[in-house]
C-alpha cells in the first residue's frame, strides 16, 4: 500500500476555506440561538481529541466549500481563451491545429477550448514538463474554495450584524460590539471576496495557459525535454 502524503492542496484548498467555513457556521449559531451571550475570545483549554476534531471538521467543510464553489463559476477552461491577446490566440490557434493533427481529425474542424486546455495539460504531464502547474493548480483551489468560505462569512456576519446583543468577554470583562462595527468588518469581508474571485480567475488562467504553452512548446521544438545524451567512451 503506498504511503499517504498530505499534500499542499489538502491544506489550501481544503483545510483553510474550510476552517473559514467552520468559523462561518459556529457565527451563524452564536447569532441565531445564543444572541445575548458573550463569547470569550481567550484561548481555550480543548484536549488534543477536540483539536483533532475540528481539523477533521474543517476539511470536510472545506470539501463542501469546493463543492459549492464550483457551481458558483463557469469552466475556467472554456473562457480562458476570451481574455487572452492577439499574439498569444496566434498560439492557441496554432496548439488547436497540432493537436488536430494528431488525432487525425479534418482541417476544418478542431477541438473546442475546454477539450484543447485538458488534453494540453495531460500532454505535458506525460512529456514530464510539469513546470509550475501544481502552484497553479493549488492556488487555483484555495482562491476558490475562499471565495465561497468569505460568501458563508459574509452571511453569517450580516445575520450577526441584524441580530442585537453580541459581546465578547476579556478576562472576565465584557465589550459589547455595536452594529457599526459589524458593518465594518462585513465591509472588509465583501471587498476581500471581489479580490478573492479575481485572484481565483488569475491563476485559472495561468494553469489552463500553462498546459497550452506546454503543448506548443514540446511539439514544435522537439529537442526540448530531452536530456542531452552524453560523450560515447572509444572502445580501446
Amino acid at each position: 500500500m503506498e504511503k499517504l502524503s498530505f499534500t499542499l492542496y489538502e491544506v489550501f484548498g481544503y483545510f483553510l476555506p474550510g476552517a473559514v467555513g467552520v468559523i462561518s457556521i459556529a457565527i451563524l449559531f452564536w447569532a441565531i440561538f445564543l444572541p445575548a451571550s458573550a463569547i470569550s475570545i481567550e484561548t481555550p483549554e480543548l484536549s488534543k481529541l477536540w483539536y483533532f476534531g475540528l481539523m477533521i471538521l474543517a476539511y470536510y467543510a472545506g470539501h463542501v466549500l469546493q463543492g459549492i464553489s464550483r457551481s458558483l463559476f463557469k469552466n475556467p477552461n472554456d473562457s480562458t481563451f476570451a481574455h487572452q491577446t492577439a499574439e498569444m490566440l496566434q498560439v492557441i490557434k496554432r496548439a488547436k491545429e497540432q493537436l488536430a493533427a494528431h488525432l487525425g481529425m479534418p482541417p476544418d474542424q478542431q477541438l473546442g477550448n475546454g477539450t484543447t486546455v485538458v488534453l494540453c495539460d495531460e500532454l505535458a504531464v506525460q512529456y514530464g514538463q510539469l513546470g509550475d502547474r501544481d502552484v497553479f493548480v493549488y492556488r487555483e483551489g484555495f482562491y476558490r474554495g475562499s471565495v465561497a468560505a468569505f460568501t458563508l462569512l459574509d452571511l453569517a456576519i450580516l445575520v450577526r450584524c441584524l441580530v442585537p446583543g453580541s459581546a465578547f468577554s476579556i478576562s472576565k470583562e465584557v465589550f459589547l460590539i455595536s452594529r457599526l462595527q459589524w458593518l465594518f468588518v462585513l465591509a472588509v469581508v465583501s471587498c476581500s471576496i471581489f479580490f478573492l474571485v479575481k485572484r481565483y480567475k488569475h491563476f485559472a488562467g495561468l494553469r489552463a495557459m500553462r498546459g497550452v504553452l506546454a503543448f506548443v512548446s514540446l511539439s514544435s521544438f522537439p529537442g526540448l525535454g530531452k536530456k542531452p545524451e552524453g560523450p560515447k567512451s572509444e572502445a580501446s
